[in-house]
């Protein structure tokens, strides 16, 4: 590992101050289980380090009448266990309990579970050139070793996103809150994820300058449910192969508000408007659960090791719908 600086400011105003005067020679440190492990890798480096850890607005934990309110340095750990999460919320926490192992919860954030960058074999390997690393092309699109990789919405590079709660938090609507020199902003959490076809060496809208502050959830009804499952090839540790976040209302025994989300299979978490308008107004039977897995993955065009993992997103989005009408 390089040296660095390591800086903790007690604010933010002071953290965008550190990350302004050293323009891409600073990087923001949360939990910190994926970016030492990049700096251990030598895939980056950096001058100096920014924790977060001791500014105290970032921990903020709150359930108001308008919803959640997460800030960013929020642990894994917590969500997993706070029992304010419950109802429509539960699915938040379920994704929680599906990352890692319980000590990188304990250490694991919230915005660095948001920002963490993709797994793929080939960016994870410091002397293999790649797109996200400057290279001029993909290694993994002529490689056998595709079983963690996209599905669809590759262009060019076929990483996909490794995070957990974000098709969680995306089912439930939620917000992130932004902070940088020119102020504060708030977009949409799936705006804030960007594909290769945008710019091939980031995967989120933040600035470099811009720091992730808080994750909102909006109230949702009390009879919305949702639900997150995980397929992996440890029942411990792994990222997912394939994970969906599902949820949805029963109203007279139809579907109202439904959400699908899924992890795993492209370069940012998949939200299938097409499989929601299907499922939506429908009694959530396994014909109808069949007949929206089949929609979700109508764009799935598998590259020549991983043509598994449609199989097991069909599966996934059938029994995460027949489960939530249980």
């Amino acid at each position: 590992m390089r040296p660095f600086r390591f800086v903790e400011p007690t604010s933010l105003a002071e953290a965008v101050r550190c990350l302004q005067a050293e323009p891409g020679k600073a990087r923001l440190l949360a939990g910190g289980s994926d970016l030492l492990a990049e700096l251990k890798d030598e895939l980056v480096a950096y001058d100096c380090l920014v924790s977060l850890a001791k500014v105290p607005e970032l921990t903020r934990f709150e359930v108001t009448e308008r919803g959640l309110y997460l800030g960013a340095m929020v642990t894994l750990a917590q969500l997993e266990h706070d029992p304010r999460l419950h109802g429509p919320y539960r699915l938040l926490a379920e994704a929680a309990r599906g990352v890692a192992v319980p000590e990188i919860r304990a250490q694991g954030t919230l915005g660095g579970n948001l920002c963490q960058r993709p797994r793929c074999f080939y960016y994870r390997q410091a002397l293999t050139p790649c797109l996200k690393k400057g290279g001029p092309d993909c290694p993994a699109r002529e490689s056998p070793y595709q079983q963690y990789l996209v599905l669809m919405g590759g262009a060019g590079c076929y990483s996909a996103h490794p995070s957990d709660l974000a098709p969680a938090l995306i089912a439930l609507d939620a917000e992130v809150d932004l902070v940088g020199p020119s102020g504060a902003r708030s977009l949409p959490l799936e705006r804030f994820f960007i594909g290769p076809e945008v710019d091939v060496q980031r995967e989120t809208a933040l600035a470099p300058d811009e720091i992730l502050t808080a994750v909102r959830v909006p109230l949702l009804p009390s009879g919305w449910r949702g639900t997150y499952l995980k397929a992996r090839e440890r029942t411990a540790g792994d990222f997912a192969v394939v994970s969906v976040a599902a949820g949805y209302a029963l109203e007279c025994g139809t579907v109202v508000q439904p959400r699908l989300v899924l992890g795993g299979v492209a370069p940012v978490p998949w939200r299938s408007r097409q499989a929601e308008a299907l499922l939506a107004g429908q009694a959530p039977t396994p014909e109808a659960a069949r007949r929206c897995a089949e929609a979700a993955l109508a764009a799935a065009q598998p590259l020549p090791h991983n043509a598994y993992k449609v199989d097991i997103a069909r599966a996934l989005i059938a029994r995460t719908i027949l489960a939530l009408a249980g």
